[in-house]
């Protein structure tokens, strides 16, 4: 039964934990966690353990405390080899468990030591089992359990390391929770949701400064602003992510830097407006900026609205009035694209913004459904007769 195979997994993996742990001592892994600014009390707090190099160590232990090979294997311990044989799923790996968000240990994470060859990967996961799924499991939750509830806020990094540089550097204020795929998801930022106060706390994205962390940030823009408006990001140093940051700066230096951030809603703009980034020279090149760009604006949630309306008009060298008129324009279409969504399937997050918003303003237009998100911009002077009466655009100016 399925309940009684996650309980058996459960069991598997919490003895497996133990014999990593009473591995750790005599192996290469403490001092390299040491190099990296990790004490041996940080290590015993994550439960740091080492897999050893033979190819069947953990399967022998198990057979001895009577675990059938099937649960084994099921448990994605091991694995068959050419021969038929059962061999170790991690070897020769520094270890690191992945607790679910009550604590169960659910897998495992192994990181490969410095020495290994090209050809072997540096990181490795568990496989798929009835209790590990890595797209709905974040590494480091369960760590950092009493400080979210506590009203720390989440930062969500790209690895096991960064994730326990931020909670340990932070003193309560910052929890690190790392995915445990390629690329943050819906289900990992429901399970956050239900451990923080997501609309109190928010959520900050410290991912690397690399064209993969640029679209993974913008991925985590689009998944956390159903349930927070309250989206930034951290401003690392060229070249390095928060563990390097924690090995090489101290881990006072990284807390100063979570405390730099910048909203997340710049970079999906930004990304968008480089991509005519060749053309913006040129007034058809800025006019065809601002009409890629404004849907992606007009699918913000409004309190995110005003600051790019802003910030576009600046970069393209268009008015105010044009921008806003723009992306009031645009609203339409970003709630098109959610009513042809499949059936069944949920729709991403900037469309399910766009639509909460229609349906709360609508019948009074596009223009009223972006409300007082525009009715206030930065400083700025505000929309004016070309957005409120719903008049053609004015005549575009382009500096220069």
């Amino acid at each position: 039964e399925p309940e009684q195979a996650r309980a058996v997994v459960a069991r598997l993996n919490a003895v497996a934990a133990r014999f990593f742990c009473d591995q750790l001592a005599g192996s290469w892994v403490p001092s390299y966690l040491q190099g990296r600014g990790f004490t041996r009390e940080t290590q015993r707090r994550w439960h740091a353990g080492y897999a050893p190099s033979a190819w069947d160590a953990l399967t022998r232990y198990l057979r001895m405390h009577g675990c059938p090979d099937a649960f084994i294997e099921a448990a994605g311990l091991a694995r068959r080899s050419q021969y038929g044989t059962l061999a170790d799923a991690f070897r020769d790996r520094a270890m690191l468990p992945i607790r679910s968000a009550n604590g169960t240990v659910a897998g495992f994470i192994g990181r490969a030591p410095s020495y290994a060859g090209p050809d072997v990967p540096t990181y490795i996961n568990t496989r798929l089992t009835c209790l590990y799924d890595k797209s709905a499991t974040l590494f480091g939750l369960w760590a950092g359990r009493t400080p979210l509830a506590s009203g720390a806020r989440p930062v969500i990094v790209e690895g096991p390391f960064d994730a326990i540089a931020v909670t340990t550097a932070c003193d309560g204020r910052f929890a690190g929770v790392a995915p445990c795929g390629t690329a943050l998801t819906g289900e990992q930022v429901r399970t956050l949701s239900q451990v923080a106060d997501l609309r109190h706390t928010g959520v900050l994205a410290a991912f690397d400064a690399d064209t993969a962390g640029r679209r993974a940030a913008i991925r985590a823009y689009h998944l956390l602003t159903p349930y927070t408006d309250e989206v930034a990001a951290m401003v690392l140093p060229a070249g390095q992510d928060p563990a390097q940051v924690f090995t090489e700066r101290a881990p006072g230096a990284l807390a100063a830097i979570l405390d730099r951030t910048h909203p997340l809603a710049d970079l999906v703009t930004d990304a968008e407006v480089d991509r005519w980034s060749r053309w913006l020279g040129f007034a058809e090149g800025q006019i065809n900026a601002l009409r890629a760009t404004a849907p992606v604006i007009a699918a913000m949630p409004p309190a995110h609205v005003a600051r790019q309306v802003a910030r576009l008009a600046h970069r393209l060298g268009l008015d105010y009035a044009i921008v806003t008129e723009a992306v009031t324009e645009a609203l339409p279409q970003v709630i098109a694209k959610t009513a042809t969504a499949r059936p069944g399937k949920r729709a991403p997050g900037p469309q399910s913004q766009a639509a909460a918003v229609a349906r709360r303003d609508l019948p009074g237009g596009p223009a009223q459904a972006l409300g007082h998100a525009l009715a206030a911009p930065l400083g700025r002077a505000p929309p004016g007769p070309a957005c409120e009466g719903r008049t053609p655009l004015p005549a575009r100016r382009v500096r220069g």
